[in-house]
């Protein structure tokens, strides 16, 4: 397969897999009864915070797509097929690269779609303009990092149930264990101040917040990040023998 088809591969597989669509169904309810409680007892509805709860739920739902993407052919024993040569490697690498741009496209629609229905079907605060542009740079940015770096992983231990695992605890858990880190003796304080220039960090905080903007050092960060992870999958998937 070529590069073109290995991307269509993988839209066809998202697009036609029964999961996406519940995993959609679950990510738009909570928004849904959120609404439907909202209008019951004559409160308007702020299409901005519908955003930002949207935000959250879709980041993990999009995250899960790039996981599946990514360690799909792990899974199924058919990765050696598509790796067997020098070129075959790099395509099969700028393939995943073109579906994690798409996920992130794909991810941004369904949330904006979703909060102009909710927008356009009740009374309150319309969505601000710049928002949807906003999120699709945000989801580029968390996908890219999260995946880029999960691909590496998957590369080297080929376990794709570490990798969902490792995925799910990046994005969930560390949002929880922040609270707790300035309690550690002597270094807790250093340590939280440490966090907010590392992109695991700073990124999952930003799923939960209702901006999506970045300091510019976490613009310099973030996009060395994205480039030195790019750079190291792009060197190993090109020597590696899988």
């Amino acid at each position: 397969m070529n590069i073109l088809q290995l991307f269509k591969f993988d839209i066809v597989s998202i697009l036609k897999s029964p999961l996406t669509y519940l995993a959609i169904l679950l990510g738009i309810a909570p928004l849904l009864i959120t609404v439907i409680i909202l209008v019951t007892n004559d409160n308007p509805v702020n299409a901005n915070t519908m955003f930002s709860v949207g935000k959250w739920f879709f980041s993990l739902i999009g995250l899960l797509f790039v996981i599946k993407t990514i360690t799909r052919d792990t899974a199924q024993g058919t990765i050696q097929l598509f790796l067997n040569q020098t070129q075959s490697r790099i395509g099969y690498f700028i393939a995943k690269t073109l579906s994690i741009i798409f996920i992130s496209i794909f991810t941004t629609a369904v949330v904006v779609l979703v909060t102009y229905l909710i927008q356009w079907s009740t009374d309150g605060k319309d969505l601000d303009n710049d928002q949807s542009w906003k999120l699709l740079v945000f989801y580029l940015i968390l996908f890219f990092v999260y995946g880029l770096l999960l691909f590496l992983i998957n590369l080297i231990v080929q376990k794709p149930a570490l990798v969902y695992t490792l995925g799910i605890l990046l994005l969930l858990l560390l949002p929880v264990v922040k609270p707790f880190i300035p309690l550690i003796p002597e270094i807790g304080d250093n340590i939280q101040d440490s966090l907010k220039y590392i992109p695991f960090s700073y990124l999952s905080d930003k799923t939960l917040g209702n901006g999506v903007t970045f300091t510019n050092w976490q613009w310099v960060i973030n996009v060395g990040s994205i480039v030195v992870l790019w750079l190291a999958n792009l060197a190993l998937i090109a020597k590696k023998d899988i």
